[in-house]
């Protein structure tokens, strides 16, 4: 044991099942990777390289194996001893064997969680008088999921999705409203960005942080956000303001990156956007939502930290041991899981806050 956790980080362990079973042992001997991505705007993926020489034949074993076949049904956990969670249910997609010079044959096992079914063919269809959580229900059902839906209240009179993937329109939908496209296991969650959670885990420079580089700037923070639209019912302009005061949270920060630009800058003006907005109550959710999305980008950061399989995209962090400005909560946006036989467990993330 060491002072990083209450589990044992010495002993990183993997579970990968294809096809509802365990890696056979013949396989497992020959592993030398597992790459999980995790994405809250994209396809999670993953990867996993196994040798692939039957060095007793002198032939190549795995490429034509049944068990790695496209469509079969990958499950990845990964963690430690006595602290080991699934970070991955979807299904192969690809194959990517490799022969080089001077080092033996791999094959490399290549797929997506379930939204990759979501991506499978662009549409052009209409909806009327829905709401954007009608549609994600709709969404989830044809592509075999089960919805997790959260009521987005909003009815919409008309939405058009025009020559579009489903995902493409989900995600488009979503990000107007400042909500998450997810998928764990078999189910499609339509959720709230949570960016006003708590922490779910804290991590600590030089403990179980071992690598944070954070980028904070002024450049693109507006102290007001307006949007703009028409209605054609009505034949009037929709207008709606979002500015200083309107953030969710301000992450255990004491000044919003829209703020400080009011602060140092003074007047600096309104960032306007055109969009298709049909009332004044989804004109107000966009705005919120866009005001809320650029001051998520007054600090944008990366690391990298021990294996931490809670570590997921999505969720909120602690960091602690950066001084006051840049210590505080952030918002993780991506994750990649490593391990391998040779390094080890280690995660890589993205994050982004809006206050310091």
């Amino acid at each position: 044991m060491n002072a990083r956790s209450d589990f044992d980080t010495l002993a990183p362990e993997y579970a990968l099942k294809v096809n509802g079973a365990a890696l056979p042992l013949a396989a497992a001997a020959d592993l030398i990777s597992i790459n999980v991505l995790d994405d809250v705007d994209a396809m999670g993926m993953f990867t996993f390289s196994l040798t692939c020489m039957d060095t007793v034949d002198m032939k190549v074993k795995w490429i034509d194996d049944d068990l790695f076949r496209e469509g079969n049904p990958v499950e990845i956990e990964l963690g430690y001893r006595d602290n080991r969670r699934i970070l991955f249910s979807g299904e192969i997609t690809g194959l990517e064997p490799a022969f080089l010079e001077d080092s033996p044959p791999t094959l490399t096992v290549r797929g997506y969680d379930r939204r990759h079914r979501l991506m499978r063919e662009r549409k052009t269809r209409s909806y009327t008088n829905v709401k954007d959580s009608d549609i994600a229900n709709q969404l989830a059902g044809g592509a075999g999921l089960k919805p997790e839906i959260e009521d987005t209240r909003v009815v919409l009179p008309y939405v058009l999705q025009h020559s579009q993937t489903d995902l493409e329109f989900l995600l488009g939908r979503a990000q107007r409203i400042d909500h998450e496209v997810v998928v764990d296991g078999h189910s499609l969650i339509y959720r709230p960005r949570k960016v006003k959670d708590s922490a779910t885990l804290t991590l600590r420079r030089e403990i179980e942080l071992l690598e944070f580089r954070p980028r904070m700037s002024t450049m693109g923070q507006a102290q007001e956000l307006v949007v703009r639209g028409w209605s054609p019912k009505d034949k009037r302009e929709i207008v709606s303001r979002s500015g200083v005061g309107d953030e969710p949270s301000l992450m255990s920060g004491q000044s919003s990156g829209p703020a400080s630009v009011q602060r140092v800058f003074g007047r600096t003006g309104s960032m306007m956007v055109r969009a298709p907005v049909q009332s004044q109550e989804e004109a107000d959710l966009v705005a919120k939502q866009r005001f809320a999305e650029m001051a998520l980008g007054y600090i944008r950061a990366d690391g990298v930290c021990i294996g931490e399989p809670h570590l997921r995209a999505g969720i909120v962090v602690k960091i602690e041991g950066l001084g006051a400005r840049f210590s505080g909560l952030y918002y993780v946006t991506a994750t990649e899981q490593r391990f391998s036989i040779r390094n080890g467990y280690r995660t890589r993330f993205a994050a982004r806050r809006n206050a310091t």
